[in-house]
């Protein structure tokens, strides 16, 4: 009962596509989760090699230009907890998964993690993918840390190993995995 209770509490979550003048929150918000999550991979705790090219107005502008990208502000309630994107066209290499759908990001505020949001986000990504006639989703997760925990609960299998293709990043953190998961 109590499980119960907690969830009609949380407000769910909503991915709402981002438009033009939504670039500086989902700058805001990814950069604000992402060193949330990771400054572990970086030397001196400093992630500006990957904000450089992930989370500036010029780059996001850039990517939300190209129709095979779609961004999305993650929001809970009346709250913004995160961001999404995702590539519609992009095939794992080397691999054959059947109509896929590449993750790139999610990113939730560390406020927000553990609370069932992650959760949400993924599931609301699958039925996006399955609204776009997508039989699988595939992403990159870290080898280390609780994300690869969660995404085994979630159905995803190890496809192949991979590495932060960052040559500055610590290299005793680079591992990843690529992870994928083909709806029945």
């Amino acid at each position: 009962m109590q499980h119960q209770m907690e969830t009609e509490l949380k407000p769910k979550i909503q991915l709402i596509p981002l438009a033009p003048e939504g670039i500086g929150l989902y700058c805001k918000l990814g950069e604000q989760a992402y060193r949330d999550h990771y400054l572990h991979l970086w030397p001196d705790r400093d992630p500006s090699p990957y904000i450089d090219t992930s989370f500036t107005r010029e780059i996001v502008t850039q990517e939300l230009g190209d129709p095979n990208n779609l961004h999305f502000l993650i929001r809970a309630g009346k709250e913004y907890i995160g961001i999404a994107k995702v590539i519609k066209n992009q095939k794992p290499p080397e691999l054959e998964l059947p109509k896929p759908l590449f993750l790139e990001k999610i990113y939730l505020l560390g406020a927000f993690t553990g609370q069932g949001f992650g959760e949400d986000t993924l599931l609301s990504l699958h039925e996006l993918a399955r609204e776009m006639g997508r039989q699988s989703v595939y992403l990159l997760t870290m080898r280390k840390g609780r994300a690869l925990a969660f995404y085994h609960r979630m159905g995803y299998k190890v496809l192949r190993e991979a590495h932060l293709p960052f040559e500055n990043a610590v290299q005793e953190e680079r591992g990843m995995y690529l992870l994928g998961k083909i709806f029945n």
